[in-house]
């Protein structure tokens, strides 16, 4: 299997570990893993790519992304290419369902014929304002799978 995984929070090293162990999985062909060069925090603090301890067992790619600072709105321009090019048949985007990049890269992935997961914490049953409600709702309507964060969240 051919795995995608979409995340702006894997500029961190740490948060990068869990990598190498989805990479050594008998099922996993390719792991490619999506990242911008830098976060920027909402109150200014730029988050730049962290070197990794060692060589990875996946392949990492740094792509730019759109409205960067802006947790619900930010998005990946060139994902729809790089879908085409790597042809995943699993993609991971690592962000809530409400989010903009969540919406747009599970609508990516139905069209390129790949399943998609998404990461939640919410816990709390809440009805979001559009856009964020209709970004909801495509995740939940065009997502394979969910991973939650807490027990809560289920």
């Amino acid at each position: 299997m051919r795995v995608l995984i979409v995340s702006k929070i894997l500029v961190v090293a740490a948060y990068r570990r869990k990598l190498d162990e989805i990479a050594a999985r008998r099922e996993v062909e390719r792991l490619l893993v999506v990242t911008p060069p830098a976060w920027q925090e909402p109150r200014g603090r730029t988050v730049g790519l962290e070197p990794s301890g060692g060589a990875p067992a996946y392949d990492l790619r740094v792509e730019p992304i759109w409205f960067n600072g802006s947790y619900h709105l930010f998005l990946w321009p060139r994902l729809g290419r790089l879908m085409r090019e790597f042809r995943p048949d699993l993609v991971h985007i690592d962000e809530e369902p409400y989010n903009l990049a969540t919406a747009h890269g599970t609508w990516l992935a139905e069209r390129s014929g790949a399943r998609s997961l998404f990461f939640t914490w919410q816990n709390l049953l809440r009805r979001y304002p559009p856009p964020f409600s209709w970004f909801e709702r495509s995740v939940f309507g065009h997502s394979a799978y969910a991973i939650a964060g807490s027990t809560e969240a289920l």
